[in-house]
């Protein structure tokens, strides 16, 4: 098999691989999607600071069933704290610098998850109460 063929062959390969990465089925579609919807303006919203000694309050009281927003505002210039993450809701979101981004939870567990950056160094707890 000569060189050009050989490469024309592995080029049409990864065209028809990526074609296939980029139809994943709508099963598949991450969680955070929800967590973008805009919410209610009755929704009770939760200011938390993002700054170079990492979240304030670094504990947020929630209410089992009960909607909220929680709005981020990163003032530090730390990578480390560019993105958040909440493991147990699989919510991933970036935060740039100085802007405010809301996050929509509804809580369905009591007790307690871990808010963190996205390097999961700097962490904070949210504590889910019964309603």
């Amino acid at each position: 098999m000569s060189l050009q063929l050989l490469v024309t062959a592995l080029a049409l390969s990864l065209s028809s691989l990526s074609s296939l990465a980029c139809n994943k089925p709508a099963e598949e579609a991450p969680v955070v999607a929800a967590a973008e919807l805009a919410a209610p303006a009755n929704v009770k919203r939760i200011d938390i600071a993002v700054n170079d000694s990492g979240f304030s309050p670094s504990t947020i009281e929630l209410k089992k069933g009960e909607p909220v927003v929680l709005r981020f505002t990163r003032t530090t210039k730390s990578e480390c704290l560019k993105a958040i993450a909440i493991p147990d809701l699989k919510i991933e979101k970036d935060l740039p610098l100085n802007t405010q981004v809301e996050v929509a939870v509804t809580p369905q567990k009591e007790g307690k998850m871990v808010l963190q950056c996205w390097m999961a160094m700097v962490k904070a707890t949210i504590n889910v109460v019964g309603s």
